[in-house]
């Protein structure tokens, strides 16, 4: 018979990589339930659906309870009242939380003594950037890291970077995990002439400063054309970056594909961009889905100097790590990129793309589960 395990997270599973990869990791291993805001992967029996109280009314004791750092008593609100999830009588043999907002789901309404965590993100610096974060956020982020570390059995996070991080000041290195993509058996295409396509996927976030990318898109020569393949999360912001492509003649904004369109998509592409300025530490050290998506699509790779994904770039071979994230700097350097640089990069992703595939971390998870 086999062992029961829940996934947990606040997010939508359909559109969560890293947890639609935890589930095709595991459902074959466990009788798998997931706990989410939405979920058609496992069986609807299977599925505990979470409900999120939007009411103004259930924020402001949220906001009082923050301002004053009565984290315990907002654990047990945010658990009682501004979630709602119908929890089964079922004693789970493990369970997978994912990020902290999903710890106190996990101790307070599961029952299990097999609790473990994987963290996107570097919590306590999710949104530093942001003064209301800050301010709201960050001192709870780091009252649960101090609380829940001692009681997890496994931890796990996306790069080493991050990793080190949690290590230095919680005493607790979590194993790495990286976004890597499922592999696809595609093959590298040729460029069209002389002409190099550029393609940048992923959601539309201020944060990440995408207008800088259009910016140096608008320097290069004319050998080169970006498309932009966004999810407007942010519609105000999506708006303004429409705005800055409108007659630009090289740049353009397409209509997002499916989650598993992707990486067969973009294949017929050059190379993926993705200067991501260091507005926050997780950025610093951000080690994307994207990228590794652009790998199974056999592309060249063009990224800012983000020490983890220069790292794999200059490991493989695989593209080009900027200098700076100055746009006329960028531009430059890009322009001097070749047709010949381009076609051995996108053939380095092509022999890369086995050993950079998600396989290998099917193993390290399943190894972890094990070991508990």
């Amino acid at each position: 018979m086999k062992k029961s395990l829940l996934i947990i997270s606040t997010t939508n599973q359909d559109r969560d990589p890293r947890v639609i990869r935890q589930i095709n990791f595991l459902k074959d291993e466990y009788e798998l339930w997931c706990c989410g805001l939405e979920n058609s992967r496992v069986p609807k029996d299977r599925f505990l659906p979470i409900t999120i109280n939007k009411s103004v009314l259930s924020r402001i004791p949220v906001l009082i309870l923050r301002l004053f750092r009565a984290y315990r008593m907002l654990e047990n609100y945010i658990t009682r009242y501004k979630l709602k999830i119908d929890c089964p009588s079922v004693k789970f043999d493990f369970i997978l939380a994912n990020d902290l907002d999903s710890l106190p789901i996990a101790f307070k309404l599961f029952k299990s003594k097999n609790i473990y965590c994987d963290f996107h993100e570097y919590a306590p610096a999710e949104f530093e950037d942001k003064f209301s974060w800050r301010l709201l956020h960050r001192g709870f982020a780091i009252h649960q890291c101090k609380r829940y570390f001692p009681l997890l059995k496994n931890i796990t996070t996306v790069c080493e970077g991050i990793a080190t991080e949690y290590q230095k000041h919680f005493n607790r290195k979590p194993v790495v995990i990286t976004n890597a993509a499922t592999y696809s058996n595609l093959q590298p295409m040729e460029p069209a002439g002389s002409k190099i396509r550029l393609i940048h996927h992923g959601v539309a976030i201020r944060s990440r400063r995408i207008e800088l990318m259009i910016e140096v898109a608008k320097m290069l020569d004319d050998r080169f054309s970006l498309d932009l393949m966004l999810i407007p999360n942010d519609e105000k912001y999506f708006d303004e970056l429409k705005l800055q492509t409108e007659n630009s003649g090289k740049i353009n904004m397409i209509e997002p594909v499916s989650f598993n369109q992707i990486i067969p998509f973009s294949n017929k592409y050059d190379a993926g961009i993705f200067i991501l300025p260091f507005t926050n530490f997780n950025y610093k050290f951000a080690l994307p889905n994207k990228f590794f998506e652009f790998i199974q699509s056999r592309l060249a790779i063009i990224t800012g100097p983000s020490p983890e994904m220069a790292d794999f770039i200059n490991r493989y071979k695989l593209g080009y790590v900027t200098k700076s994230f100055k746009p006329s700097e960028i531009a430059k350097e890009i322009n001097s990129i070749t047709n010949e640089q381009i076609i051995q990069w996108k053939a380095n992703s092509h022999n890369s793309a086995r050993v950079l595939a998600s396989e290998a971390n099917k193993t390290i998870l399943l190894n972890l589960f094990k070991e508990i």
